[in-house]
């Protein structure tokens, strides 16, 4: 409760101390040690009150002198510092969280008083986001009524309500719902009728959605023999998510002979899951195998591995324990966020062998650093493209000291700590000489003031999208017409259509002028084309263009479409 009253506090004074950018950065250092605090100390309470050894000792003096370690450790101002920073801050988050559902039965074999007691802390946490929930919404409108009503002109009030209900209230009222009797729970057979219709009315059909489409998804991969795309990797980490506590929050009806479908469930979950864990690490894989591992890209494969790990467990061994799920997540968390294997680590040594493999590629490379071309250079293929996002993303995730030793031969002096990942990457290619990177992508608009030839079509949709090149189709939808971009290509269903078709624009592409005055003529970017019996006309008013090795490809644009 301490940590979670400096909390609100750390927050409160932020918000009202704006301009201050010491104040704000040490108490955004604070907070963030308060949010660890929380499970921390829940924790090691927990411990203590379960080891008798440990009874005597207050055990919890331990927390705060890791906490004050965590604490100066941190960077003045956190939310300015590289991103790997908060990705570290919510790896341990996560696995302090985890640490906090075992951490009572670190010794003491009672699997039915490990899940009530886990249970009861789950139906609490529910209940007191449910009760946090409701007394905000209440609160703050009758606060906003005064505001209105007198004039009073509460401004940031509502914020600091907020964050007093959030951080005091919600913690307070979860607290005091955490049982106090453990022998009681090993001897508790109850089985609440709510969690059980929420299991089999909410969760289990979600998950039955899930699995059908994956499935379904499979076999169209096995069927057309092309490797999933990235995009899967998400549907499949919810349906882990979602059915993986389905089946923990079912474990104690797996041997209860009444209790069919919740036999039925837990016996056939874990088969159907485990072949999914392998879709998702090829998904990954081929991602990895074209740019490299990054910190998402790790978790997906740890997340892959540790799920087809849990499945067969469960697949060989039925009747097993389940205190190793939260005890294995929190050292995989832990081992995640810190150390030679975390995801930091790993992903920052993948994309600087990228670099590093780009340079040498393109005679850029020497004595273990690059080195700058005798003269203005293109990079082959899409080695520019490539050489400027990896760039972007390493001073984004892990600051600019991470490339400091490679370039600064050819770069020069800079302040390479505070280098602008917008910036930065195109000055550092620009040192090098590397002219590629600004051909390597382009823009095209219309003149805005042209009026727009209509005759002849029936029917006109605005239409504007921006993606990259890595998502998979997200259209925008007319009435009974779809239009978006599939990888950069521009594609368009119908009703009519049982899959969507890409708009020919090769050529429109190939001979589009690169003038971002705006006075290219409406021939120039306007194409018809037929969708079986239906006729349409695409006018670009702006459209983004990046070379590829494949072609030019779509980034964005903004278009008119019409239907004769």
């Amino acid at each position: 409760m301490l940590c979670a009253a400096t909390g609100a506090a750390c927050a409160i004074v932020a918000i009202h101390a704006q301009h201050n950018d010491w104040l704000e950065g040490q108490c955004a250092r604070l907070a963030m040690t308060a949010a660890l605090g929380m499970p921390l100390f829940f924790s090691l309470r927990m411990l203590r009150e379960r080891t008798p050894p440990l009874q005597r000792w207050p055990i919890e003096i331990a927390g705060v002198v890791l906490l004050a370690i965590w604490f100066f450790a941190q960077p003045p101002r956190p939310f300015d510092s590289p991103t790997i920073v908060m990705i570290r801050w919510l790896l341990l988050l996560a696995a302090l969280h985890f640490f906090a559902a075992v951490a009572g039965y670190m010794r003491a074999n009672e699997r039915i008083g490990f899940w009530q007691f886990n249970r009861r802390l789950f139906l609490r946490f529910c209940l007191a986001t449910l009760y946090t929930g409701v007394l905000v919404i209440g609160l703050e409108l009758a606060l906003l009524s005064a505001d209105k009503l007198f004039e009073l002109k509460l401004g940031k009030a509502y914020a600091d309500l907020w964050f007093l209900m959030v951080a005091l209230f919600h913690p307070a009222f979860f607290l005091a719902g955490v049982p106090r009797d453990f022998g009681a729970l090993e001897a508790d057979d109850e089985y609440p009728r709510g969690l059980k219709a929420f299991t089999q009315f909410a969760l289990a059909p979600l998950v039955a959605v899930y699995t059908a489409i994956l499935y379904a998804y499979a076999a169209k991969i096995l069927a057309g023999g092309h490797w999933p795309r990235g995009w899967v990797a998400l549907p499949v980490l919810l349906l882990s998510g979602i059915g993986i506590l389905t089946f923990l929050l079912l474990y104690p009806l797996r041997t209860r002979e009444e209790q069919k479908w919740a036999r039925w469930f837990t016996t056939n979950f874990p088969r159907a899951l485990g072949p999914l864990g392998i879709l998702l690490l090829l998904s990954v894989n081929v991602r990895i195998a074209q740019y490299g591992v990054t910190e998402e890209r790790y978790l997906a494969i740890v997340a892959a591995l540790w799920i087809m790990v849990w499945s067969i467990i469960f697949i060989v061994r039925r009747g097993s324990g389940i205190r190793w799920v939260p005890a294995s997540l929190t050292v995989i968390c832990a081992v995640a966020a810190f150390g030679p294997a975390s995801a930091g680590a790993i992903s920052k040594g993948s994309q600087l062998r990228k670099i590093q493999r780009i340079l040498q590629a393109n005679g850029l490379w020497k004595d273990n650093h690059a080195q700058a071309a005798q003269q203005p250079t293109d990079l082959r293929g899409e080695d520019a493209t490539n050489l400027q996002s990896t760039l972007s993303y390493l001073i984004q995730i892990h600051g600019g000291e991470t490339i400091r030793n490679i370039f600064a031969p050819a770069a020069g002096q800079r302040d390479w700590a505070r280098l602008n990942r917008w910036n930065a990457a195109n000055d550092l290619l620009a040192a090098l000489k590397i002219t590629r990177v600004q051909s390597a992508f382009h823009s095209s608009i219309r003149n805005s003031n042209r009026s727009l030839a209509i005759d002849g079509f029936r029917r006109l949709w605005q239409v504007d999208q921006y993606s990259n090149l890595e998502k998979a189709w997200q259209p925008r939808r007319f009435d009974d017409v779809a239009i978006g971009l599939d990888a950069g290509l521009l594609k368009i269903a119908t009703a009519e259509d049982a899959t969507p078709q890409a708009v020919p624009l090769d050529q429109l592409l190939t001979n589009l002028p690169v003038d971002s005055a705006g006075e290219i003529p409406d021939r120039d970017l306007t194409v018809d084309f037929q969708r079986g019996t239906r006729s349409f006309r695409i006018v670009f008013q702006s459209v983004q263009v990046q070379k590829t090795a494949s072609g030019p490809r779509l980034t964005g644009y903004q278009l008119y479409l019409l239907e004769r």
